[in-house]
């Protein structure tokens, strides 16, 4: 069987090369610290997709030989995976980055990197290049699968790395995982937007849809179970577009009905919700299975059709009223959950 299928999906343990990459840093660790264990510092903004992402991040990290820190100073890498989707999120990453420059400058053999959604974007990524030179490492959302290979080209002597290319849409499985907590977790089961909604950056940064096989996605969550994980939250930027370009005919509603037939102790949360992709079907799949919580995040942005119409949200004002009265029919004691984007317009009198 062929490490890269037809579907453009690859297996990180069965990836030899960046397997070599992580013996590679790790002979370099134990060259540079004295077989001492170095450590790793990671922070992350944003959306959940961002934290699963850290989660897998520090799982590379751990293979590779470091030992996770929540202490800053104390690090030997700090990374911060960044968020694009606010302002103010942005604007924290350039002050918190800019403080670092004093931790390189009192421990110079430290590697500070930067990823997530806000590297994606080429203008961003070249002002970091300019006005940031104590990052020595840079990459975007679709550089994960190879980030052994980038942090090994960081240490080895490249000057700075730089990959913020946006060509890769391959699904990588089997990353190595350290998971946050022991309760609750997180399963991404897609990856990517195809919506571009007016007001919204995450298709240009995260790519277009693709769909994890829903047997990778059932193995993932069976893990779960049986290490205890008691609340598995799935996550997409649209769930309910889930199956799209898959072999198999699946949906959302379809993947849901297959975890809740899995024997164990778990609830199943799910997010985020698109109102143009929310069907009867979904609904009514909740409104059957004990196993998923009665939570509904249902994003309407608006309530005004032309406003939706410029947003390009693909639904009306009614299209969404007539899914909550079908919600409210079907489960009882539903919680609904919303995003809306308000405009302030200052108004002064003379």
């Amino acid at each position: 069987m062929s490490l890269l299928d037809k579907n453009n999906y690859i297996d990180f343990v069965q990836d030899a090369e960046q397997q070599r990459y992580i013996e590679r840093v790790k002979d370099i660790l134990k060259e540079k610290y004295c077989n001492n264990i170095p450590k790793a510092y990671v922070w992350t903004y944003g959306c959940q997709q961002n934290v699963s992402d850290s989660e897998r991040i520090k799982g590379m990290l751990t293979e590779m030989g470091y030992e996770m820190t929540d202490i800053l100073d104390e690090a030997d890498f700090i990374l911060y995976n960044t968020c694009a989707v606010r302002e103010h999120a942005e604007d924290r990453v350039f002050g918190n980055v800019g403080a670092l420059k004093n931790i390189k400058r009192r421990k110079p053999s430290i590697l500070i990197a930067l990823c997530g959604c806000m590297m994606q974007q080429e203008h961003i990524a070249e002002r970091i290049r300019k006005s940031y030179p104590h990052v020595g490492l840079v990459f975007g959302t679709h550089a994960i699968g190879h980030f052994p290979e980038l942090i090994y080209n960081a240490l080895a002597g490249q000057k700075r790395v730089f990959d913020i290319n946006d060509k890769s849409e391959k699904i990588i499985e089997n990353i190595p995982r350290s998971r946050d907590g022991k309760f609750k977790a997180w399963v991404s089961i897609m990856y990517g937007c195809d919506n571009f909604c007016s007001y919204c950056i995450v298709p240009y940064v995260r790519g277009r849809e693709r769909s994890r096989k829903p047997e990778n996605i059932i193995n993932e969550v069976k893990e779960l179970i049986n290490k205890g994980y008691k609340e598995i939250t799935l996550l997409g930027q649209n769930v309910n577009s889930y199956g799209k370009g898959l072999d198999e005919d699946i949906n959302f509603a379809g993947l849901l009905q297959r975890i809740c037939d899995i024997e164990g102790d778990f609830k199943i949360r799910f997010m985020t919700s698109h109102p143009k992709d929310a069907t009867h079907e979904l609904l009514d799949t909740m409104a059957r299975n004990d196993k998923i919580c009665k939570h509904l995040h249902l994003p309407f942005q608006s309530g005004n059709n032309r406003i939706l119409k410029q947003m390009n949200r693909k639904y009306t004002r009614e299209q969404y009223l007539e899914l909550i009265e079908y919600a409210r029919n079907v489960i009882h004691h539903i919680s609904l959950t919303n995003d809306i984007i308000v405009v302030l317009q200052l108004v002064t009198f003379e």
